[in-house]
């Protein structure tokens, strides 16, 4: 495996995004009401995920847990691993770390239990989380990443995506989210991607990361 240390040190980024940037209510509305038909209808998808999911699946929900862009690698291969690439794992990291302040933001507003809380029959597969349900975090980074991600491999931009919907779908699998958390966080991931792509600053920062995968792929070759 190859592994390149850094040549510089990790720019300094700016603020991004943040929620003052987006109506989270416009973006995701709101979600299904308590002892609603639809909440009780994901109630039973989400006994039935339990029902039917697989160790295979299981296990990938728990390689998710702590979920970075590196998840990418079943896409771009084994060799994307942070050692080999330190400006996309700096750049990306901050993006998780702007990206958790907005969906942050909505959990507070909503306090949606997660699915273990609303009901007991319900056994994650994967650690406890002490926040709220909605949206989900994993559903949008896994969206914003595939986005970004797409912007520089446009050639695998079907593949990124559907990984970037399976991390968030996997969180309905581990049981640790509802559906409905999942299609609010990848609509949210949407926005923020969109947001991040209109950003000059950003987009100098995105060059730079493409730059360092093009010349570590020549260098593998």
């Amino acid at each position: 495996m190859l592994c390149m240390a850094a040549t510089t040190q990790p720019s300094v980024f700016k603020t991004w995004v943040s929620p003052d940037h987006f109506d989270e209510k416009a973006i995701m509305g709101d979600p299904p009401a308590d002892e609603s038909a639809e909440h009780k209808a994901e109630i039973e998808k989400m006994l039935s995920l339990q029902t039917n999911r697989t160790e295979e699946e299981a296990a990938r929900c728990v390689s998710e847990e702590e979920v970075t862009v590196f998840a990418f690698a079943s896409v771009l291969g084994d060799e994307f691993v942070a050692t080999n690439y330190p400006q996309t794992s700096a750049l990306m990291m901050e993006v998780y770390r702007q990206t958790k302040v907005v969906s942050a933001w909505g959990k507070d507003v909503w306090k949606r239990p997660r699915p273990p809380i609303a009901d007991n029959r319900i056994k994650p597969c994967v650690k406890w989380e002490n926040s709220y349900s909605y949206p989900s975090g994993h559903a949008t980074r896994g969206i914003v990443w595939a986005t970004l991600l797409a912007e520089i491999f446009p050639e695998k931009k079907d593949a990124l995506m559907a990984k970037g919907r399976e991390i968030g779908t996997d969180r309905s699998l581990a049981g640790m989210h509802w559906p409905s958390d999942v299609s609010a966080g990848q609509k949210l991931g949407a926005a923020v991607a969109e947001q991040l792509l209109k950003d000059p600053d950003f987009r100098l920062e995105l060059a730079k990361v493409k730059d360092e995968l093009a010349a570590v792929s020549n260098h593998m070759k």
